[in-house]
């Protein structure tokens, strides 16, 4: 059973018969000024701003309103309303695990506390809701989440016509590196190998009709004195 389920799990009276009222006649101005009620929304209040405090959410982010509410057959109590004034996805990501830790630190101060708090509820009162996403498409809803994909870089082969080197050439230095070496000899050995595999592919592609060419002079060697 959830910590919802645990607060507000006992049978009630059909819906429309409790509900929040922001303009409260007299009885309802005197009850809340009652201070057993001034004394639940402070606490309310204490219970949100150290929630956000323990998570790391901005204090800027939610703020509470608590309303006198009644439904048939008990005492008049406080509906609890979280207004959402800054937009960020990961609220709705773990809106549901924030509200639990909300009910749970409230019972932590008041264990009555389902004797008198009638229900939470969320509302979206953002100064600005350019960077809230559009709807998605209907279908979306239902569809199957899409699978992670692992691309893996293909080596191409060489000898691809037309260029020297065809497609990109992995280098791959799976032995770990001496100990001492430092990054200057690493990066000589690499391009040794780039070099190795540009000159053999240019071997591989060379027209059979130039011959190796040889050198102009013949190596000479010192005379002796």
């Amino acid at each position: 059973m959830s910590l919802i389920e645990m607060l507000f799990g006992r049978p009630r009276p059909p819906a429309a018969h409790s509900q929040p009222h922001s303009h409260l006649g007299s009885a309802h101005s005197h009850l809340s000024k009652n201070p057993t009620v001034s004394t639940r929304r402070e606490m309310l209040r204490v219970v949100l701003r150290d929630t956000m405090t323990r998570h790391g959410i901005p204090a800027s982010w939610i703020n509470a309103e608590m309303l006198v509410a009644t439904t048939r057959g008990r005492e008049p109590g406080l509906h609890w309303r979280l207004v959402v004034k800054h937009w960020d996805p990961r609220l709705m990501t773990h809106g549901v695990a924030f509200q639990n830790h909300l009910i749970k630190r409230v019972m932590t101060f008041d264990p009555m506390a389902a004797e008198w708090l009638m229900g939470i509820s969320w509302q979206f009162a953002l100064d600005d809701e350019s960077a809230c996403p559009p709807m998605p498409q209907p279908g979306s809803w239902t569809a199957e989440p899409h699978r992670a994909i692992e691309t893996r870089a293909a080596v191409a082969p060489v000898g691809g016509s037309g260029d020297v080197i065809a497609g990109p050439v992995l280098i791959a230095n799976t032995a770990p590196a001496p100990a001492g070496e430092n990054d200057t000899s690493a990066a000589r050995e690499d391009l040794e190998r780039l070099f190795a595999v540009r000159d053999a592919d240019m071997q591989k592609h060379a027209s059979p009709q130039f011959d190796k060419t040889q050198p102009m002079f013949a190596p000479t060697e010192p005379a002796k004195l």
